[in-house]
C-alpha cells in the first residue's frame, strides 16, 4: 500500500466521522432556529435553507453534465455523496426502477440523538437537487428511516405532466395524474398550485374514501380491489413531496399506512392490519368514564385572578383535535383569547371576563370542504365537527379540574368578531368554550328519562 492510499475500512471510518459532524451541525442549526424563532418560522427557514442547498448541488451537477456533453437524465447526475457509506440495492416495483437504502449514516446519527421529524426536513434536499438539475424529473421518497420505516425507498421519475390520449409507450396513465371530486377533477398542475391546507385535506379525504372505506370489505372478500386502488392519494403525496412541504403530522403517518397496504393489495401480496383490537374497559376504567360523562357540568362563574396555565389549555386543545371529524377532513380551527379587549368581541348570554377565564373560539375552515365539494353535499358536517371538538374540550377541562361552559352567539355577533379580529374570509366562527377555575360548586343539571328520548320503535323494557 503506497502512501497515497488507505485501507477501505479506514476510508469508511473517516467518511462516517465527517458525516457525524455534518449531521451534528445540521441538528444544532435546526434546534437553534426553532428555539430562537418558534416552531413554525424556524421550520419554514430550515425547509427554505435545505431547498437552497439542494438547488446549489443540482445546479453544479447540471453544469458538469452539460460540460461533458451529457443529456440531463438521472443517470448523468453526478452524485455529491460518498457512495461507500450507504448500503443500497436496486429493484423494480410495478414496473418502476427504485432504490432501497438499507443503511443511511445520516439517519443513523439523527435517530440516535435528534428529533426524527425535524431531521426528516433534510431529506427534502433530494427533491431540490433534481428540480435544479432537470425540472422534467422528480425525486420521490416512498419510505424513510426518519418516518419510522425499516428502510428508505426512493425513485427518480419523469414528472407526471398531462399528456394527450394515446401519447405512446411509456405515457403515464391518466388516472395516475388525476384526482376526481364532486365538481370535476384535479390535474397534477392543479395540485401543484393548490393551497397546502386544502391539498393536505384532499390527501386525507382520498385516503379515507379511495382506500380506507374499501379496505375492510376487500379483506373480508366482499369486494374486489379496483385496478388503480390507492393511486389518487399516492399522486397527492407525490405532489406534496415535489413541493417540498413538511410531512410531519399524525395524518400523514395514518395515510402512509393505508398507502402501503394499497400497494401490497395491487401487487396481490398478503396484507395484515396490525392495530390493537377494541377491548372492553375494565370495571375501574368504566368508573372513570362514567364519572367523566355524568359529573361534567357547565360552569359559568370562575375565580378571578387565578391563572390557567398554557399547559392545561394545550391539553384541552389536543382533546378538540382528537374529536371525530367527517371523512377525516379536520375542519375545526381554534382561536385562544386571553386579552381583555379581544374578549369584548365575544358575546353570549354568559359574561366571560378576561381576569377569570380563557375563551377558545371554535371555527371551521370553509376551504377544506369546498376543495372536495362537501360544502354542497354535507355542509352541516362543518357545524357537527366543531360541536364534536367542543364536547371533547369540555370533557377534558372537567378531567383537569377546570370548569368549562359551551357557548354560542348569533350569526351577526360571530361576523362582527370575525371582522374585528381580522380572520380571513374562509374561517367561520361557530361557538366558543370558556374555561377557568370554578368559583363554586353547582348543582349538576338533570336529564329527561331515556324512555322519553327514544322515538320511533321503543326499546324493550
Amino acid at each position: 500500500m503506497s502512501n497515497d492510499t488507505i485501507q477501505k475500512e479506514e476510508a469508511l471510518r473517516q467518511i462516517r466521522q465527517a458525516l457525524h459532524r455534518t449531521a451534528l451541525l445540521y441538528h444544532h442549526f435546526a434546534e437553534t432556529l426553532v428555539a430562537e424563532l418558534g416552531e413554525k418560522r424556524g421550520t419554514d427557514l430550515i425547509r427554505k435553507t435545505i431547498g437552497s442547498y439542494g438547488a446549489r448541488i443540482g445546479e453544479e451537477a447540471r453544469r458538469k453534465a452539460l460540460a461533458k456533453g451529457l443529456s440531463l437524465t438521472p443517470e448523468n447526475f453526478e452524485s455529491d455523496l460518498p457512495g461507500l457509506a450507504w448500503e443500497k440495492e436496486e429493484f423494480t416495483d410495478e414496473g418502476e426502477k427504485r432504490t432501497r437504502v438499507t443503511n443511511c449514516p445520516l439517519a443513523e446519527e439523527w435517530l440516535a440523538w435528534s428529533d426524527p421529524k425535524r431531521a426528516r426536513l433534510y431529506c427534502h434536499v433530494d427533491q431540490a437537487k433534481m428540480r435544479a438539475f432537470n425540472p422534467d424529473y422528480e425525486y420521490v421518497h416512498f419510505k424513510t428511516f426518519l418516518d419510522g420505516d425499516p428502510c428508505c425507498e426512493l425513485a427518480v421519475r419523469k414528472s407526471k405532466k398531462e399528456e394527450p390520449a394515446g401519447a405512446g409507450p411509456g405515457a403515464v396513465p391518466d388516472v395516475l395524474q388525476t384526482v376526481w371530486w364532486v365538481g370535476g377533477r384535479y390535474t397534477r398542475d392543479d395540485l401543484m398550485k393548490m393551497e397546502p391546507a386544502c391539498l393536505r385535506a384532499l390527501f386525507r379525504e382520498r385516503v379515507h374514501h379511495a382506500i380506507e372505506v374499501l379496505l375492510y370489505p376487500i379483506l373480508l372478500g366482499k369486494k374486489k380491489a379496483p385496478k388503480n386502488y390507492g393511486h389518487e392519494p399516492e399522486l397527492i403525496l407525490d405532489v406534496w413531496r415535489q413541493r417540498g412541504l413538511s410531512e410531519e403530522g399524525d395524518d400523514f403517518d395514518w395515510g402512509k399506512k393505508y398507502l402501503d397496504i394499497a400497494r401490497k393489495i395491487r401487487k396481490k401480496e398478503a396484507v395484515a392490519v396490525k392495530e390493537k383490537a377494541i377491548v372492553p374497559f375494565s370495571k375501574k376504567e368504566m368508573e372513570a368514564v362514567r364519572k367523566l360523562i355524568w359529573d361534567r357540568r357547565s360552569i359559568r362563574d370562575w375565580i378571578p385572578g387565578k391563572e390557567i396555565p398554557d399547559s392545561l389549555i394545550n391539553q384541552i386543545l389536543e382533546a378538540g383535535r382528537a374529536a371525530p371529524t367527517g371523512c377525516n377532513m379536520n375542519v375545526a380551527r381554534f382561536i385562544i383569547i386571553r386579552d381583555p379587549k379581544e374578549m369584548k368581541m365575544i358575546w353570549s348570554d354568559i359574561p366571560t371576563p378576561a381576569d377569570s377565564c380563557v375563551v377558545i373560539v371554535i371555527a371551521y375552515d370553509k376551504r377544506v370542504y369546498q376543495t372536495v365539494g362537501h360544502d354542497k353535499l354535507v355542509a352541516h358536517n362543518l357545524l357537527l365537527d366543531c360541536a364534536a371538538a367542543g364536547d371533547h374540550m369540555c370533557l377534558m377541562a372537567h378531567a383537569l379540574g377546570l370548569g368549562a361552559c359551551w357557548l354560542t352567539s348569533t350569526d351577526e355577533t360571530a361576523q362582527k368578531f370575525k371582522t374585528r379580529y381580522g380572520l380571513p374570509e374562509y374561517i367561520q366562527p361557530v361557538m366558543h368554550v370558556a374555561v377557568g377555575w370554578a368559583a363554586m360548586n353547582i348543582i349538576k343539571s338533570g336529564r329527561a328519562p331515556l324512555r322519553d328520548m327514544i322515538v320511533g320503535k321503543k326499546a324493550s323494557g
